[in-house]
């Protein structure tokens, strides 16, 4: 009986353990693609076809579609919006407007990185003001 229950303690502090561990990881270099029309898609595919820099953060890549108005296609990584842009459905411009994106990305991810430097202080976490 007590190698039961020491048996299905250690199991248990296991499994904690690994569940604690996985939720920690984060696979640097992400780019992940939450776009939902063929624009998006598009937009998505030619930004990693262009994109060369290796970010240890995850870079999310987000649309909201309008039959009216386009899509309205967001970059961001964690909380802070690094370049929006509105892209119609006829691609008027689009190999134009994916080259300003990667240009726009890069520019934002080294200001970024500059105002983490200098404005690192120790009583604020990353997603405060």
């Amino acid at each position: 009986m007590k190698k039961a229950a020491m048996c299905l303690l250690f199991c248990l502090t296991l499994a904690l353990n690994c569940r604690a561990g996985a939720a920690e990881l984060k696979d640097p270099g992400l780019i992940t693609d939450h776009t939902v029309t063929s624009v998006g898609h598009d937009f998505y595919r030619g930004f990693t076809d262009r994109w060369e820099k290796n970010y240890p953060e995850t870079i999310t890549i987000s649309e909201r579609p309008s039959a009216r108005w386009g899509s309205w296609i967001s970059i961001k990584v964690g909380q802070d919006t690094l370049y929006q842009t509105l892209l119609f459905p006829n691609r008027r411009n689009f190999n134009k407007e994916i080259d300003t994106a990667v240009t726009s990305v890069l520019d934002a991810l080294s200001r970024r990185q500059i105002d983490k430097a200098l404005l690192s202080t120790g009583d604020l976490t990353g997603d405060e003001f």
